[in-house]
């Protein structure tokens, strides 16, 4: 292309040239970018919202929707959230090794994908091509064979890397990799394969943009993510123990004596602000005075026609039967 457009000079395409690790997947697999390209971006905001916009629309209306959209995105993390806590991912076969680890790890969605690379795995096909000490290279074919990749494993470090650099783009373990992981019978994925941002205890720490822990300095704020924490290890615990009788008397026995500890302890807490004077019971506002003329029903639109008009009379002679002589005529 260069030679026939003669574009050697070309500043404008030599620049375009020199960030090409921007623009060329594939020379920008070495990047984490979790699979999602620019123009796919800009399409899942657009999807995101959700509104097709006018000549009419006004910064009122666009404010409505953006309220809306922030809500429905609430309200569908929630639900997510509650799904990945207490449902089991269905695989349609019994799980076990490491496919069990990386359902108590990963999210659904994430799960499915891991399903989708570990069923690949499977139908690949590998064999060894060097072998230093604890180190061995793999030769990974994938399953129709129209590719193979070269993968090395570190049976004492537990490091594996492929060349086709799938963690290093989206966080999770390509089946070059997991097939490797798999013939030497390793049970759970390698703590250093897990990404933070795909486990479902993600919440549980604040991380900024380069992965280091944030500390929370709100008491609400610190005890947001334990209790999500927290809710899902008692959760596990209650399945594991359903079926078993000794095991639902332990956790019931478990479950008293911690209740009246606690007890014990909030106790002990309004003994202590008692005795320094201070005193966790609200302060009510005081009883409001009534103001002259308010506290009486407030009168209808016709009692109020009536009165002006004169209908209304408070005298007990004019509503006794007989005292009024009525103006209806039958005839």
């Amino acid at each position: 292309m260069i030679t026939k457009y003669e574009l050697e000079n070309n500043s404008w395409f030599n620049r375009l040239y020199g960030l090409k690790q921007k623009w060329c997947t594939a020379l920008s697999k070495g990047f984490f970018s979790a699979r999602i390209r620019s123009s796919q971006r800009s399409e899942s905001t657009n999807h995101a919202i959700g509104f097709n916009a006018s000549l009419t629309t006004n910064l009122t209306e666009f404010y409505e929707i953006y309220k809306n959209t922030v809500k429905r995105w609430k309200r569908t993390e929630q639900q997510d959230e509650f799904n990945c806590s207490r449902a089991v991912p269905d695989t349609g076969f019994e799980m076990a090794g490491i496919m069990r680890h990386a359902s108590e790890v990963y999210t659904l969605t994430l799960f499915k994908e891991f399903q989708k690379e570990f069923m690949k795995g499977i139908s690949a096909s590998s064999k060894i091509v060097g072998d230093h000490d604890t180190t061995t290279i793999y030769m990974v074919t994938s399953p129709r064979g129209e590719s193979s990749n070269e993968v090395i494993f570190d049976s004492s470090m537990k490091l594996i890397t492929c060349d086709c650099l799938g963690f290093e783009e989206f966080g999770m373990l390509c089946y070059h990799s997991l097939r490797v992981l798999l013939i030497n019978f390793v049970q759970k994925i390698p703590d250093a394969y897990i990404k933070n941002r795909w486990t479902k205890t993600t919440k549980s720490e604040v991380r900024d943009k380069f992965g280091r822990v944030l500390s929370i300095t709100s008491q609400t704020g610190k005890s947001i993510p334990w209790r999500h924490n927290i809710t899902r290890k008692f959760y596990k615990l209650v399945l594991r123990s359903e079926d078993n009788e000794d095991a639902i008397k332990i956790i019931e026995e478990s479950l008293q004596r911690d209740s009246l500890a606690i007890d014990s302890l909030s106790c002990t807490e309004s003994v202590r602000m008692l005795s320094s004077g201070k005193s966790s019971s609200n302060i009510l506002d005081p009883a409001r005075s009534r103001t002259k003329g308010r506290g009486k029903r407030a009168k209808g639109h016709f009692e109020v026609s009536k009165k002006k008009r004169g209908g209304t009379s408070t005298s007990v002679q004019a509503n006794e039967f007989g005292s009024k002589t009525p103006k209806t005529h039958l005839f």
